[in-house]
């Protein structure tokens, strides 16, 4: 079943758009944050520490990603942003600090937010 799932994900992802891309990486960034706020209320500081080296390095993709030719301003901005994040989640890592988290979570959610109504309102 697990083979199937990984599958139907590749898929997903192979055939998704740049937007949904985006969406999708802050999705995952999201979801890895609330995972190691869990495991650091529980004690399961490696799982912690694994959860933040992917929110790390979704991050890291998205840094790298950014066209600075298209939208100079904005990406000097994202950039400086998503190096921030980076920081933040490492400093949570070591800190074993579930109150970074709350601040970082609540940055990427706002942004996942930003970007879904940006993508949004291109389409239209």
């Amino acid at each position: 079943m697990m083979r199937g799932i990984a599958e139907y994900k590749a898929v997903n992802v192979g055939s998704a758009s740049k937007e949904e891309l985006v969406v999708m990486l802050f999705e995952a960034a999201i979801r890895h944050q609330f995972e190691a706020v869990d495991d650091l209320d529980n004690n399961e500081y490696a799982s912690a520490r694994e959860h933040l080296r992917v929110v790390r390095e979704i991050f890291g993709e998205l840094l790298c990603s950014l066209d600075h030719s298209v939208a100079p301003e904005l990406s000097s901005r994202l950039g400086r942003l998503y190096t921030w994040l980076i920081g933040e989640v490492a400093r949570a890592g070591m800190e074993k600090s579930r109150e970074r988290l709350d601040n970082t979570i609540e940055v990427c959610e706002n942004l996942l937010e930003g970007w879904v109504e940006a993508f949004r309102n291109e389409g239209q």
